[in-house]
């Protein structure tokens, strides 16, 4: 296989796999898993496939930014419980301002059907950024408790949450 057409496989694989995972083109976010293409190549075993190998690491990148991005949603949802909406920008158009709140809406909701102790437990731990210590301090139980607790909590909130595909 050529150079040339090996750069148009794999750039058809990055170009996708960022499509298909964030539903979107994202020249930016291409850009970024070149550099850890690049970054990660001595990593690369000659006996793997490499378009799998690269496809691979576009997938993981693209998992990285969407849990960051609903880390970031998360906490802006908390902050409109105070009026502040941190996460939406000024430069934002009004139809993206309105879609960001219809999340943290739908994300607050799923959150305040919660059972309390794991409501309390996410809105400590993941809202307010308190160590498992000082959340299990507070809530007068051991940290395996809130562990057990968070856990279950962000099962629900994956399966009730899923379709947004944060």
């Amino acid at each position: 296989m050529s150079d040339e057409k090996t750069r148009r496989q794999c750039q058809r694989i990055v170009e996708n796999t960022v499509r298909l995972m964030l539903c979107r083109r994202d020249e930016d976010i291409e850009q970024e898993i070149y550099i850890r293409l690049w970054e990660k190549f001595p990593e690369y075993k000659e006996q793997d496939k490499l378009f799998g190998w690269i496809k691979t690491v576009a997938e993981n990148y693209c998992r990285d930014v969407l849990k960051s991005k609903s880390q970031k949603l998360l906490m802006a949802s908390v902050d409109e419980e105070t009026g502040g909406m941190e996460f939406i920008s000024d430069n934002d158009n009004p139809e993206k301002k309105w879609l960001i709140k219809c999340r943290q809406k739908i994300i607050l909701d799923a959150v305040n059907k919660l059972p309390k102790e794991m409501k309390q437990a996410v809105i400590l731990v993941e809202f307010k950024g308190l160590t498992y210590e000082r959340a299990a301090e507070k809530m007068k139980i051991n940290v395996g408790t809130l562990k057990s607790r968070l856990h279950n909590a962000k099962a629900k909130l994956h399966d009730k949450l899923a379709y947004l595909e944060l």
